[in-house]
């Protein structure tokens, strides 16, 4: 019985891992595997739900009952490796003022994937509403780039945040994006 839970582990990662489909975006600066249960919006699903937006994402997925999103937009913000803690800084700050009762769980800047990324991470819980969310906030051709997650079902948080942080653990960037760096 003991060697059948450590092979029950590794056939669930392994039918997990299975269950993702690989993306490029970006001119193919940005690569990222998402789960098989979300599927990409048509570009008229994506004006329908984002369209009122100032700047609506380019991509965007989500799951059947539509309680989950990923979504990728890029603005016209120039960014670089060197700005990423400025930019941090700035959209913490509006974060806070704009979700005042939001409960942070990260809110910082890594050296990753050969650059800065920040990471926003928070649950806002209110009577009737309930919202997680984890962005990535990045510079992809020179231009800040943000990578979101959000999930409004309580029920299955838990579900959903592992397989968020497992898509964004796959991020990968273009070798000409890596080197930016040392430009």
């Amino acid at each position: 019985m003991k060697l059948l839970y450590p092979i029950l582990f590794l056939f669930s990662f392994v039918v997990q891992a299975a269950e993702t489909n690989s993306y490029t975006f970006f001119q193919n600066q940005l690569a990222i595997n998402l789960p098989t249960e979300l599927k990409q919006l048509s570009q008229s699903v994506l004006h329908k739900r984002y369209g009122k937006q100032k700047t609506p994402p380019a991509f965007a997925f989500s799951n059947k009952e539509q309680n989950v999103s990923f979504t990728f937009t890029q603005y016209q913000t120039p960014a670089d490796t060197k700005s990423m803690n400025k930019i941090h800084k700035s959209i913490s700050n509006m974060l806070r003022k704009a979700s005042g009762k939001a409960k942070w769980k990260k809110d910082k800047v890594y050296s990753r994937l050969g650059t800065k990324i920040a990471v926003y991470e928070y649950e806002i819980k209110t009577v009737g509403k309930y919202q997680y969310t984890i962005t990535y906030a990045l510079p992809i051709n020179g231009l800040l780039t943000f990578i979101s997650f959000v999930t409004t079902d309580n029920k299955y948080k838990k579900k959903w945040i592992n397989v968020a942080r497992d898509s964004m653990n796959t991020i990968q960037l273009s070798v000409a994006e890596n080197l930016e760096q040392y430009k």
